[in-house]
């Protein structure tokens, strides 16, 4: 760890005695054995964070100064207060001791899957902070979500009192962490939750991608100078002053001037980004920030999300994947060619960029996943996180465009690192490097229902190697004769 942020984390993060996640109430779920989501499985490289995730976390141990007797919190031992000859333990003096809880609601729709790994590191690098007494999951359904009902776990978010007020000597921080591309976010239908949270708790917004790409999803932000008149008031009681009215003297019931608009902060997962947010939680200073507007119930009412604008046509595969070569990082495009080569869900995106891409960024399998280059298989679930099932197919065409713009000896490593992770659980790839290297001395499984989607891929992946080899070439029309009489019934 070189980076500034990290000598930073390295320095300030840790807490002058350290707290055993395990103590924490209600965060076991988030230790290094369960973390949020699936880990790699066993024995397959592991996916890096986004570099400045851990870094920023430290940023949040400054809240102990909203309840310096955070700093220094312990769960006591069940025996602490026992007298050996007592029939039970003496409780201390009846206190309210201060609580302030954690709750971070996590968007899982399918182009976040790119940033599962930093949201793992946020999560447990949260739990080590000895400020919060409980850290919580909720998580966000933001990609087929049609209805407000269908975005929240609701029991989950009514157990945990979202929404509600806090005892005086509790406190929630609401972190939402996204990439903001769902249908959640741009037809508006987690407002009314978020309006619902500002009242009475602090809520920020963690955008995984970096401030110039904002644009791209469907949180829109402005800058505002806020000010928090009581150190860790929720966001409902900011009180906001025009950017160039600077001066501290210059107070300003900002709810009121913006129609009643909750001003919700925007922040990078940085580390300067949380800290510029931290000093406006415990400071009387006016703070700059980039806030989402969230209007009044009555406007948000009065307006009605327009449906997306139908396409004049369907983009052929060449057009899409010339509009996306164009768009997208180097690092981008060359990781879509790589996937061409294989059956696609999360874990073997990233599989496929730590091995034979490694300057590939979260950001680059992002810009993949939403790329349009791509769509989910008919039995997906949502949140299932399987390194053995087909999640994703790219769109009819894309593909073998694709894997004529690659490399023959990349494709071949693609088939080899499947083989090696992926053949001792799925069948259908397991001896798939042979098949590759010599088509004509092995045969691939039989088709089935489970086999098909890879054996769809390996056709194509053997179309690819055709151009100057007639065992490839005959192997590939075997095989695309034997799918066709399967998927007609044949």
């Amino acid at each position: 760890m070189s980076t500034p942020e990290a000598a930073t984390w390295l320095i300030t993060a840790a807490p002058a005695t350290p707290v055993v996640p395990a103590q924490l109430r209600g965060s076991g779920h988030l230790v290094a054995a369960r973390p949020v989501f699936a880990p790699a499985p066993e024995g397959w490289p592991s996916a890096l964070p986004l570099p400045a995730a851990e870094a920023s976390v430290s940023a949040l141990h400054a809240l102990s100064q909203l309840q310096p007797e955070l700093a220094s919190f312990r769960k006591p031992a069940p025996d602490a207060f026992a007298i050996p000859s007592a029939p039970g333990p003496v409780c201390p003096p009846a206190t309210n001791p201060a609580m302030r809880e954690l709750v971070l609601v996590v968007d899982t729709g399918l182009s976040m899957s790119a940033w599962y790994p930093t949201v793992n590191a946020f999560a447990a690098c949260a739990c080590e902070l000895p400020i919060f007494n409980d850290v919580h999951i909720v998580k966000l359904r933001s990609q087929p979500s049609s209805t407000h009902s269908d975005l929240l776990e609701r029991s989950t978010v009514i157990n945990l009192g979202l929404g509600n007020p806090t005892p005086p000597h509790g406190q929630k921080t609401v972190f939402v962490i996204t990439d903001a591309v769902g249908t959640a976010w741009k037809r508006g239908l987690i407002w009314d939750d978020l309006r619902a949270w500002a009242q009475h708790h602090t809520v920020a917004i963690l955008h995984v991608l970096p401030h110039h790409d904002w644009y791209l999803s469907g949180i829109h932000v402005r800058p505002h100078q806020l000010r928090a008149p009581v150190p860790g008031c929720p966001n409902s009681a900011l009180e906001v002053s025009p950017p160039e009215m600077v001066p501290s003297d210059v107070p300003n019931a900002g709810a009121e001037r913006e129609g009643r608009k909750l001003l919700i902060p925007v922040l990078e997962i940085r580390k300067r980004w949380l800290d510029q947010w931290v000093r406006l939680m415990t400071s009387r200073l006016l703070v700059h920030q980039q806030a989402l507007e969230i209007p009044s119930v009555t406007a948000a009412a009065a307006s009605v999300p327009s449906p997306n604008a139908a396409p004049d046509a369907v983009a052929v595969p060449e057009q899409s994947i010339a509009e996306f070569r164009t768009a997208a990082s180097e690092n981008a495009f060359s990781l879509a060619v790589l996937l061409a080569a294989a059956p696609l869900n999360r874990h073997i995106m990233q599989l496929l960029a730590a091995e034979l891409l490694p300057a590939a960024s979260p950001g680059d399998l992002a810009a993949v996943l939403t790329s349009g280059l791509l769509i989910t298989v008919d039995n997906s679930a949502e949140h299932s996180d399987p390194h053995d099932q087909v999640v994703f197919d790219f769109a009819p065409g894309v593909r073998q465009k694709l894997l004529s713009l690659g490399e023959s000896t990349r494709t071949r490593r693609v088939a080899a690192l499947l083989d090696q992770y992926l053949g001792r659980d799925v069948p259908a790839i397991h001896g798939i490097t042979q098949r590759v290297k010599s088509p004509a001395t092995a045969s691939p499984p039989e088709i089935t229902a489970e086999t098909l989607p890879y054996l769809r891929v390996e056709c194509a992946v053997l179309t690819a190697l055709s151009g100057a080899s007639a065992p490839h070439r005959e192997a590939a029309e075997l095989l695309r004769t034997r799918i066709r009489r399967f998927e007609t019934g044949q």
